[in-house]
């Protein structure tokens, strides 16, 4: 070791548990060696590790976490800014690319600070700005879409501006609709932003609207022509059956036929009123002439109705009438039209040999229950939400097999829905029969009048006019109508006068006194109304004789000064029954 020593002349050396630290004396020239055990050696860095470590173990632990949180964040902020960015570049994707015209106004210096390119279209177009200008130099005043001062009231007062569908003059002077919206933008401050300018394009709605209502008026305009076409040929046909039926009393087979034809009318006039009452219900146009009605009385005249037909097909019929509260405040012809349609479904869809049953009761108190039950076909599950939807008949099958156009159930729950009552089918199934269920609201009896309720079905009897025969003037263009209401009226005692066209009927007015007129509406060379108008200045009152039955057309027919407006195919009775009424009552007032 001592020979190492003199080599190396300077440094440590560890040896036997020992530090040996040596270093030459130049002025003496000798070797200077120190040798300590290594724990002594060793103590001083041992006491500083054990100082520092601690200290330092949370120091790169607090480092190593500094470094992880920072990591996140930056990623989190770049991010966010790359975030920011595709949100930045999207919203100006969308503005430049809306229909929409979108706009904000500084409040200050009143200019554009933001303006997408349908915007600046539109203020090309019905804002009357110059073309080749600079939209984003211009003040908002120059752009004559809304007035200056409407933006000035919008940022001064903050209470949003719109205007719905406006018509607008564009470039080439035809009209543009737009909708036009403002609204003031602040920020979390409360510091105005600006205005912010919408201008949505709706002249393709407002077109395509107009083409809806016109084609709507269209179809309803088409309709009232196509009733009054079909209805036109019926009117003499039921005259002559009425003629024949006189000559033929004792011959069953005949009778028998005239029946048939006097059916079939009746069904396509039936499907011809149910048309039009369709299209009045989906307008909201069904209206109803309310009074007290009992409504047993109008289950049994609607039962009445369809006896012949129950006959035969020799269905059985149980007609129960335990409802003790009976009255209902209703329209009489709409309620009958009700029941006639049940009871009619029940014998269409009910083979030979089946049964009907009729029930009313009073569930609870203030309401009256009328169940009409069958055995017949039945609905399946499935069908059953669908049965009250118009031209709806559950399956091609049954519509061939049965025919129809599934219009009654639909008409017949709009009527009962119009007088706040409800309606409901149910089913077992298949070949199980079919139940409806209507309920109504009742109200008290009323006061019984010379012994009669003054809804018992009961028609007043009206005295004959003495003297010569009533003298009636008929208008219709169709000489057909014109001969058979001739041959009717004339076996039934009046005297009666026929014209084509209503300068024929101001002619023969002028020349002859006539007690009623009874006209068609559409004339070839004016229409009924007017001819009414000159009859009425002559004392003369009339009855609208038409095949248009719509609402409006009732309407405007009692404008005119007509009584009455009949429809086609004309109903004798009915028609005998207005004439004897207008008659006494102008005798009266002579």
């Amino acid at each position: 070791m001592i020979s190492d020593i003199r080599k190396e002349q300077r440094g440590h050396r560890g040896e036997g548990g020992n530090i040996y630290s040596f270093d030459p004396l130049e002025s003496a020239q000798w070797l200077a060696i120190i040798h300590q055990p290594e724990e002594i050696a060793y103590a001083p860095v041992h006491d500083l590790l054990r100082k520092i470590t601690v200290p330092a173990g949370w120091l790169i632990a607090g480092t190593l976490v500094a470094a992880i949180l920072a990591g996140r964040f930056y990623r989190r902020q770049a991010e966010a800014t790359r975030r920011i960015e595709r949100e930045v570049s999207f919203n100006e994707k969308i503005l430049a690319n809306m229909p929409i015209g979108i706009a904000l106004v500084d409040p200050e210096t009143r200019r554009f600070l933001h303006v997408n390119d349908a915007f600046a279209q539109m203020a090309l177009q019905i804002g009357q700005l110059p073309s080749g200008t600079d939209i984003e130099v211009v003040t908002y005043d120059q752009i004559k879409i809304v007035s200056p001062s409407i933006i000035d009231h919008v940022l001064a007062t903050g209470t949003p501006y719109q205007l719905i569908e406006e018509p607008f003059r564009d470039r080439t002077g035809a009209t543009r609709f737009c909708n036009v919206n403002l609204l003031r933008l602040i920020d979390s401050r409360q510091n105005i932003q600006g205005v912010l300018y919408l201008v949505e394009e709706k002249t393709r709605d407002m077109t395509l609207r107009n083409e809806l209502l016109s084609a709507n008026a269209a179809k309803d305009q088409f309709l009232a022509l196509l009733s009054h076409e079909l209805r036109n040929p019926l009117s003499p046909v039921i005259a002559m059956v009425a003629a024949l039926e006189t000559h033929v009393a004792d011959s069953d087979e005949v009778r028998q036929a005239l029946d048939v034809i006097r059916r079939n009318v009746e069904l396509e006039a039936r499907l011809i009123d149910d048309l039009l009452d369709i299209t009045r219900i989906a307008k909201g146009k069904l209206k109803l002439s309310l009074e007290p009605v009992s409504v047993h009385s109008v289950l049994q005249r609607a039962l009445e109705i369809c006896r012949e037909e129950i006959s035969q097909k020799s269905l059985e019929v149980e007609l129960t009438l335990n409802a003790h509260d009976h009255f209902v405040q209703g329209d009489p012809a709409r309620l009958q039209q009700v029941f006639w349609n049940l009871i009619k479904n029940s014998v269409k869809f009910t083979d030979e040999g089946g049964r009907i049953s009729l029930a009313t009761s009073n569930p609870q108190p203030g309401q009256i229950g009328i169940d009409v039950s069958d055995t017949g076909i039945g609905i399946e599950a499935d069908k059953l939400p669908r049965i009250f939807n118009a031209f709806e008949q559950g399956q091609s099958s049954i519509t061939r097999k049965f025919g129809g156009l599934g219009l009654g159930l639909a008409i017949s729950k709009a009527m009962v829905l119009a007088h706040g009552g409800t309606i409901a089918g149910s089913s077992p199934g298949p070949n199980q029969g079919t139940k409806f269920t209507v309920r109504l609201s009742t109200i008290a009896e009323p006061a019984m009048v010379d012994g009669e309720s003054p809804t018992n079905g009961a028609q007043p009897v009206l005295a004959p006019i003495p003297g010569r025969p009533p003298h009636l003037l008929v208008v219709d263009d169709h000489e057909d109508t014109c001969t058979g209401l001739k041959m009717i009226l004339e076996r039934r005692g009046y005297d009666i006068t026929v014209a084509y066209t209503a300068d024929q009927a101001v002619e023969k007015a002028r020349r002859e006194k006539f007690d009623l007129l009874i006209s068609d509406i559409g004339l070839p060379d004016r229409s009924g109304y007017e001819l009414m108008q000159e009859m009425r200045s002559r004392g003369v009152p009339g009855i609208a004789l038409s095949g248009f039955g719509m609402e409006s057309d009732v309407n405007r027919a009692r404008a005119a000064g007509f009584s009455e407006h009949l429809t086609k195919p004309i109903n004798f009775e009915r028609l005998e029954e207005v004439i004897q009424q207008l008659l006494s009552n102008n005798a009266q007032k002579l």
